[in-house]
């Protein structure tokens, strides 16, 4: 699989569903949570209240994993990634305004909380925008053999080498 064959196929993965299973950890317990996305590149941007158990955790131990994947009905038809990383509130006014961009393309629905002050105001104090900034992708393709997996390590927001076949994790 080519660097941009891998892309291509990742991209379309990430903009055509909607919400990711984040999982998150503290002190030995796990937990997965699925919440609505958008990717700006490879970075995935989601709101969610800071008293969520997964806030919670995040805040605790910010490395996570994700898994992005539309619903199948046979073996032969999965599809998806799984991603490792980091996940923080974003800090910075351009990564928030990309994100919030990113965000309001993909879920237009979500123009309504901002397009009233009053909502605006108190939709930002119940929720909290994180980016998860991946450090390994996996995309998994079925339809090209059973188990079939390429993954990529991210340095930076950018693939650090060609994707790579995965034998076994």
């Amino acid at each position: 699989m080519t660097p941009n064959q891998f892309e291509i196929a990742a991209g379309s993965i990430l903009l055509e569903i909607p919400a990711m299973t984040l999982a998150t950890c503290n002190q030995g317990i796990p937990w997965a949570t699925d919440v609505y996305f958008a990717a700006v590149g490879f970075e995935l941007f989601f709101f969610s209240s800071h008293r969520s158990r997964h806030c919670r955790n995040l805040a605790v131990n910010p490395c996570c994993a994700v898994t992005v994947h539309p619903t199948v009905n046979s073996w032969k038809e999965i599809k998806g990634l799984q991603m490792e990383g980091v996940a923080e509130p974003v800090s910075s006014l351009g990564d928030k305004a990309q994100g919030l961009a990113a965000y309001l393309d993909k879920f237009p629905f979500a123009r309504e909380l901002f397009a009233n002050p009053t909502e605006t105001i108190s939709a930002i104090n119940k929720a909290t925008m994180h980016v998860l900034r991946p450090s390994r992708i996996l995309l998994l393709d079925n339809a090209l053999g059973f188990g079939s997996r390429y993954g990529i390590r991210i340095i930076e927001g950018c693939a650090d080498g060609p994707p790579e076949r995965v034998k076994s994790d």
